[in-house]
Formats: structure tokens, C-alpha cells, sequence
């Protein structure tokens, strides 16, 4: 049995032609490139969650997901926005608003399902958790969908939706 090579000495060139790093270098890259992934564990606010169980991950703004949409189909998101409308009949749908960018949210189960969104969140943040696709309704389904809206709400039949599994209504600081 031959014995296993050990390798260079300390210090010396490698068979690679390049120092080894030293132990104190070689934690620093390990830091380096630990550092980011640790930057990006979402932590989620404290509150109530109506809906499934939320999967921590990164919460992104809506007007960002907004600027590049396709970049967020078929994925499912943590999107924060703030509440401007909720159906005002069941809790089946609700309009959110970040800045210049709005999009209508529905449940995943459709109306009538085992959630609602509650009518006390219009005018707070929220954290949405669904999918987001570009949305064409109907006219009959607008129609339908204006006549549960407060007054001074419209329904735009073109935009962007999400098919959410939850919310997080964060507590009030």
C-alpha cells in the first residue's frame, strides 16, 4: 500500500503554483461568502396572519416587483403594500397601492373560500404571500367586482394581480 501524498509543506507553492491560504485568510473568504447569505434570511414582523403559514424570505416592496413584473411571475413572493380597498361584501379581493404601482389581490381559493381579508387593514402596510401574474378580467367580472368596492373605488379591468395564501397584518408600533 503506498503512503497518501500529505500535500506541500505549510507555506510553500502548491501543486497549483500558488500559496496556500492561511488559516486566518482562509476564515475571512469563508465570512466573506457566508456574510451575504445570512444578509438575506428574511426576518417577518410580528402580527397577525390570516391565511396558510407564511415561509420566511426577502419581502420586497411592490413598486419594485411593479418596475420589472416579469421577473416576479411564477414565483411565489412576499410583497409589502399598503391596503387601499377590500371587497366589501365577503373579503374576497382587496387592491393594494406602493407608490405609483397598484395591483388587485385575491385568494387562492377564490370568493367564498375559507378566508377573507379583513375590512380593518385599508390604510395599513401589509405583507402579501402569493404568486403575481398580469390580470385581464371581464367586463362581467369588473362589473362584479365594482359593485362589492366602496364608493370612490375603481376596478381596472387590465394590470396586475396576485392569488395570495396569506397575509401579515404587522402589530402597530
Amino acid at each position: 500500500m503506498r503512503p497518501a501524498w500529505p500535500g506541500p509543506a505549510r507555506g510553500s507553492p502548491s501543486a497549483y503554483g500558488s500559496t496556500p491560504l492561511k488559516t486566518p485568510m482562509r476564515n475571512l473568504l469563508f465570512l466573506g461568502c457566508l456574510l451575504p447569505l445570512l444578509a438575506c434570511q428574511a426576518t417577518l414582523p410580528a402580527g397577525r396572519t390570516v391565511g396558510e403559514s407564511i415561509e420566511p424570505k426577502n419581502i420586497v416592496a411592490l413598486s419594485v416587483v411593479h418596475a420589472a413584473p416579469s421577473d416576479y411571475f411564477e414565483q411565489t413572493l412576499l410583497v409589502d403594500a399598503e391596503a387601499v380597498a377590500v371587497c366589501q361584501s365577503m373579503g374576497c379581493w382587496m387592491k393594494i397601492k406602493d407608490g405609483d404601482a397598484d395591483a388587485m389581490v385575491r385568494w387562492e381559493e377564490g370568493c367564498g373560500g375559507k378566508y377573507a381579508f379583513p375590512s380593518d387593514i385599508v390604510g395599513r402596510r401589509i405583507v402579501i404571500q402569493g404568486s403575481f401574474y398580469p390580470k385581464l378580467l371581464s367586463e362581467e367580472d369588473a362589473e362584479h367586482l365594482q359593485s362589492e368596492a366602496a364608493p370612490g373605488v375603481t376596478i381596472e379591468r387590465e394590470g396586475y394581480e396576485f392569488n395570495a395564501s396569506a397575509i401579515l397584518i404587522p402589530s402597530e408600533q
